[in-house]
């Protein structure tokens, strides 16, 4: 293990390393690729990269995409099936902004990564910056589209967002995930109290009306309730390059 860097105390902090360099990344890689490429190295990795082949990232995602389109037509729709769809849908220019919590546990073993840029999620436990995060990305990032992936409780932190989209014609499509209520906070209950006794977890009475909130605030809406709607929607959406909501009606259990 070879770490190359200029912060002394970031050297060797997460893994153990025989070789520890304190340099200038760009500069040494300069120097070292050539090295390396005189020295062989292209002829020794082809082996290794073979070998790795049955099991590396290209491999697990194929097993994994696999496993979740066997739930392609399940109603009410499957979560990992509209992140899946979503991730296909994606321009390569495109941005996502990740804020599905529970309807996005496989997105970073689905989605490729293009640029820095390319997408955005959670760094701690904060809840509903997600929508918010989507304008100032469009704001920083002028002629990119952009998808914001979003659970319903967590749109409810910051729904007001929908309507500076609005406002400012941002080329966002909100991809609204309802399970009618705070999914995350229920698993955590189950997980960390062994209880199912969910108060104040739910949107049931009234339920909330997604489509109709984001047209009064200005955005195009549409409800999602089966799959096979789901990849026209979103390509639309997306092809319009406008603020456009797709509230998508997905499965709940805990």
């Amino acid at each position: 293990m070879v770490q190359i860097g200029l912060v002394d105390h970031d050297i060797a902090k997460n893994f153990p390393v025989e070789i520890a360099l304190k340099a200038d990344v760009k500069e040494t890689l300069r120097e070292l690729v050539p090295a390396i490429a005189a020295a062989g190295g292209e002829k020794r990795a082809s082996g290794r990269i073979a070998a790795i082949e049955p099991k590396n990232w290209a491999a697990r995602r194929a097993k994994l995409v696999s496993e979740i389109a066997q739930h392609a037509e399940a109603v009410p729709i499957d979560p990992d099936w509209v992140a899946l769809k979503v991730v296909d849908a994606l321009p390569a220019d495109g941005i996502l902004v990740d804020e599905g919590l529970t309807s996005s546990r496989y997105m970073s073993a689905l989605k490729t990564h293009r640029d820095r840029y390319g997408y955005h999620q959670m760094a701690s436990g904060g809840i509903g910056w997600g929508l918010p995060a989507a304008v100032g990305a469009s704001l920083a990032n002028p002629g990119r589209p952009i998808v914001c992936y979003e659970g319903d409780g967590s749109a409810m932190y910051s729904i007001q967002s929908l309507w500076t989209a609005a406002h400012h014609g941002l080329p966002i499509t909100f991809v609204l995930l309802n399970n009618g209520g705070y999914r995350i906070i229920k698993q955590r209950l189950q997980a960390f109290h062994g209880t199912n006794h969910f108060v104040g977890m739910d949107f049931q009475d009234p339920p909330v009306d997604f489509t109709t909130v984001a047209r009064g605030l200005g955005l195009e809406a549409v409800r999602v309730t089966y799959p096979a709607d789901l990849e026209k929607s979103l390509s639309s959406a997306i092809g319009r390059r406008a603020p456009t909501l797709i509230e998508v009606l997905i499965d709940g259990t805990v």
